[in-house]
């Protein structure tokens, strides 16, 4: 039996899938519901996407020649949800975590830059998957490694902006009582706008509210 392996990576989104949308949207994450590829040959997936101050992600999405299609499947404040159709490129990279065993817990891309939490079976599936061929074309880095006591099972899917702005607002007491802070000084501290923060901390809430108690019912 194999050492299960989970850790981390990051790939460029120019080598694998929405660069010029971060070069039109330099603030804009998108956060994957599912993962494309697979035995099926599915090459659909539903992603929220937020961070788009001029709300129309979809058009932002339509003007991005790694995305063949964009559909609209609904909102949440200020994130929207949209399933899209990608080219070649990202679906290669997921058919051969899949072909390997491997199991992509997360992915979400900001800044320019895919982040995904991976995990396989066996240790040696990994050397398989990433040989140089594939980590020359696209670029991947290992960012961490889990130890055995520490791999995940399932992630909050918090972003890593939803992160600094969790741990900004709690390191500057915005959740005290009274409050040492307001959203205001918050988002000095991150140098964004109170809107933003007010939306990452909103999002990064229910994600972790979801996480603890499962997801809403209908």
């Amino acid at each position: 039996m194999g050492v299960v392996t989970a850790f981390e990576i990051e790939v460029p989104a120019s080598t694998l899938a929405l660069a010029e949308t971060f070069e039109r949207a330099p603030d804009a994450t998108v956060q994957l519901e599912q993962t494309v590829g697979g035995p099926d040959g599915r090459d659909t997936v539903s992603a929220w996407i937020s961070g788009v101050e001029d709300d129309r992600p979809a058009d932002l999405l339509r003007e991005d020649s790694t995305v063949t299609e964009v559909h609209r499947l609904g909102g949440d404040g200020d994130a929207e949800l949209l399933e899209l159709r990608f080219e070649e490129p990202i679906c290669r990279f997921a058919d051969t975590i899949f072909e390997r065993g491997g199991t992509i817990l997360r992915a979400t891309a900001e800044d320019g830059v895919w982040r995904m939490q991976l995990r396989f079976a066996d240790s040696d599936d990994v050397a398989e998957a990433f040989d140089d061929e594939f980590t020359s074309e696209f670029d991947a880095t290992i960012t961490r490694l889990y130890g055995s006591n520490d791999a995940p099972t399932v992630d909050t899917g918090l972003t890593d902006k939803q992160r600094r702005a969790l741990d900004a607002a709690f390191d500057m007491g915005y959740y005290e009582i009274p409050r040492a802070v307001d959203l205001r000084r918050v988002g000095e501290r991150l140098g964004i706008s109170r809107q933003a923060v007010s939306e990452r901390l909103r999002r990064g809430h229910e994600l972790l509210v979801a996480d603890l108690f499962g997801e809403r019912s209908e």
